[in-house]
């Protein structure tokens, strides 16, 4: 199913993954997901930030200075404010992104820090960590799921197509299929396997990559600098390099490593709970008993080992991705349009991916079902509706009457 690297006790969120998928919750599911998601959220957040601290400081020779940061805006002006050389292209990239902001993305939502270092004219940004948020991850979630989803209904009308081929006697690769007869034969798949999920004939549990990008840190590293980080990460480190993934392009070039770490839980269960979030949850019926000994609990009965992203480019090539030919944002929008099965099934396996997500900061004490089911179809507009609910947000127009 789908495996998150970057959080512990990922077997029990597949598991959650899993049911609401096929309609099937539990009476404890408020306080489970609640927790699944908060504390996985809590604990990420600790190790991801004692990492990129001793990771900065070593780099940089000195003890950064950490700025959160809740836009993208923070993070674009930090780069074209704080230039680590000049160039023409960079220049030009700098004096167009200033011209005109508004175009560049800058109210994205970002849970982040940025890492400074140096005085003076040496005063610069060296990188930054990132928590991916939870529309993202839904997002991301979703996509992994509808892929194996699409890969067994493509099997399925493969199969269609077989039955065909062998009623007409020939070979399946010389079976002329028409367009309309091949959308037919994809559609009675589509049936079948929402009809399956409806009486409770589970889909096959295929393995998707797990998503290990949860945790990410970005750094500043000039060519031919690499070394000094692989260096840190080898000798300094309790941490094994899982993935390595070059991209080069004609606007952008860097490099993704993903490491398995394994951090220290004793020392990152000792600071209490912001006692905010706690009276959030409780005022919601959630976290009702000892919600740090619980936490505790929780961190060390998970897995000790966790992924986190770490991209390395050079100042020109991050100026790039975030306000140049390969930004970001304009990479994201491509990637949610290439999306190959976009169906009524995908849709609603995107809805209740982020049902859950959202339902762990606005639960109720009770959950007797779902409020999404792949097999029913719904415009968007319902799905609006479950999340004013989620929210408790009273719609005027029934005061009209």
């Amino acid at each position: 199913m789908i495996t998150v690297g970057s959080y512990i006790h990922r077997a029990e969120l597949e598991d959650v993954f899993w049911r609401w998928l096929h309609g099937q919750v539990k009476a404890d599911d408020p306080e489970r997901v609640t927790k699944l998601i908060h504390f996985n959220n809590i604990y990420v957040n600790r190790y991801l930030g004692l990492w990129a601290k001793q990771l900065f400081s070593a780099l940089a020779g000195s003890r950064p200075v950490e700025v959160p940061i809740q836009t993208k805006a923070e993070l674009k002006d930090a780069l074209v404010s704080y230039p680590h050389y000049h160039d023409e292209h960079i220049d030009e990239l700098m004096r167009d992104y200033l011209a005109r902001r508004e175009c560049f993305f800058i109210e994205t939502p970002i849970h982040g820090k940025l890492y400074f270092a140096g005085c003076g004219d040496q005063h610069r940004l060296v990188g930054s960590q990132r928590i991916k948020r939870a529309r993202r991850l839904a997002e991301k979630s979703a996509r992994r799921i509808i892929d194996m989803i699409f890969s067994a209904i493509k099997r399925r009308a493969e199969h269609y197509a077989d039955m065909r081929a062998t009623q007409l006697g020939i070979p399946r690769t010389q079976l002329l299929t028409s367009k309309s007869e091949m959308i037919h034969e994809f559609e009675r798949a589509e049936e079948r396997i929402v009809q399956d999920m409806r009486e409770g004939i589970h889909l096959p549990k295929i393995s998707a990559p797990s998503i290990n990008d949860v945790a990410g840190l970005k750094v500043i590293i000039e060519p031919g600098d690499e070394k000094k980080l692989f260096h840190y990460l080898e000798t300094r480190t309790r941490c094994d390099i899982f993935e390595v993934e070059p991209h080069r392009g004609e606007n952008y070039n860097a490099t993704n490593l993903v490491i398995r770490a394994r951090p220290q839980k004793n020392i990152l269960i000792r600071e209490p709970i912001d006692p905010r979030l706690i009276r959030s949850m409780q005022n919601r019926g959630v976290w009702k008993g000892d919600v740090q000994k619980e936490f505790e609990n929780f961190v060390l009965s998970g897995e000790d080992e966790v992924y986190i992203e770490i991209i390395y480019a050079s100042f020109k090539d991050l100026l790039e991705s975030e306000i140049g030919k390969s930004m970001h944002e304009t990479r994201i929008t491509t990637q949610r349009n290439k999306q190959e099965y976009t169906g009524q099934l995908a849709k609603n396996i995107e809805y209740i991916v982020q049902y859950i997500f959202e339902f762990a900061s606005y639960p109720s004490a009770e959950l007797k079902e779902c409020a999404i089911k792949v097999w029913t179809h719904y415009l968007p507009d319902y799905f609006n509706e479950v999340l004013k609910n989620l929210y408790r947000i009273e719609d005027p127009v029934k005061f009209y009457d």
